[in-house]
């Protein structure tokens, strides 16, 4: 468990793709009209939100950034942590094409970070310590368009996963400003959530064809063991009951997950909603996404954020948004 003092949230701002599709649209070759009924109410994605192909995630995190940087002194970004496992290249990073494009300085940190579910808390992480060691804001950016490393024939994944990007900016404060952080690994069985032939590893018969493949069973079983079992760590190291979190702002792998979460941490399922129906679950960018859509309906004094999943692995991070400033959701044509 780790606190990082004198920082905090300062904005937020997300972006989606306007095109969205139903499930049946989507995977004609794959549901039926009854199949994707029985698909959206067991996950609850009733539509998707797809990227064009020649949109790629630092596309929308660029149309996120763009209001939160209106609104401050661009000088005073010291450093641009991108979170995504959908880079637009293997070199260079993309951070750094991200520098360019926003009008950054030259005087800057830039750093990749390949994560999946989990990674807005690990982002957090990277961007708190940052900001405060640095004395300067963080433009953290964090999204993916998942829909591109899909199989057409892979009903598991093709009905879950849409695309977004987001923008968070971190800054040091006079006074104030407080996160706690917790994480967990489980690197023994990494190969529930991969892609293989990605990259330099090597097998002769990759698991679905080479495209993203999911063990939903098994990532399920993970979901509802080890998350709520962290989670009830952390609030007990820090003498907290589960009442005292305003919101619980986790992953949006799906409706069920979040369902059962609820039951498994015995609250009220509206501290942890799923609001997803219309995007699919956005990976990395679900938690910032999620957030935006909860401001000016919760308290936001004090919330969990939790990312699961890749890896496998958790992030726990507790700290306030109710000062944070939300531009909401844009529509990328």
């Amino acid at each position: 468990m780790n606190t990082v003092e004198n920082v905090s949230v300062k904005s937020i701002s997300c972006a989606i793709p306007k095109r969205s599709f139903t499930l049946l649209d989507y995977a004609p070759n794959l549901l039926d009209e009854q199949t994707a009924k029985r698909m959206t109410k067991k996950t609850g994605f009733a539509s998707l939100r797809i990227a064009p192909d020649d949109v790629t995630a630092s596309d929308l995190i660029v149309h996120a950034a763009e209001p939160v940087l209106n609104d401050v002194d661009r000088s005073e970004i010291g450093a641009v942590v991108l979170v995504s496992k959908t880079q637009d290249y293997t070199l260079p990073a993309t951070s750094r094409i991200l520098q360019d494009r926003l009008g950054l300085g030259n005087d800057i940190l830039c750093i990749d970070i390949n994560e999946g579910c989990p990674g807005y808390i690990t982002g957090l992480y990277t961007s708190f310590l940052l900001a405060q060691n640095m004395n300067r804001s963080v433009l953290l950016t964090v999204g993916d368009t998942s829909s591109k490393l899909l199989s057409p024939n892979d009903r598991t994944t093709r009905c879950l996963f849409g695309d977004a990007g987001t923008a968070s900016l971190i800054a040091p404060t006079d006074g104030g400003g407080l996160a706690t952080f917790e994480f967990a690994c489980y690197g023994e069985r990494f190969d529930l959530i991969i892609i293989e032939n990605s990259r330099s590893r090597k097998v002769e018969h990759p698991k679905n064809d080479g495209f993203m493949y999911v063990d939903g069973f098994e990532v399920m079983n993970f979901a509802l063991n080890e998350v709520p079992a962290l989670i009830e760590k952390f609030l007990a190291e820090n003498r907290l009951s589960a009442d005292d979190i305003s919101l619980y702002a986790c992953h949006q792998a799906n409706r069920k997950i979040l369902t059962s979460l609820a039951d498994r941490l015995n609250v009220p399922q509206d501290k942890i909603p799923f609001v997803m129906s219309d995007t699919g679950n956005v990976s990395s960018a679900s938690i910032p996404l999620m957030l935006t859509r909860c401001s000016g309906s919760y308290p936001l004094d004090r919330v969990l954020c939790c990312g699961f999943g890749v890896g496998l692995a958790i992030g726990i991070c507790l700290t306030d948004f109710s000062k944070t400033k939300f531009y909401g959701v844009f529509e990328l044509e």
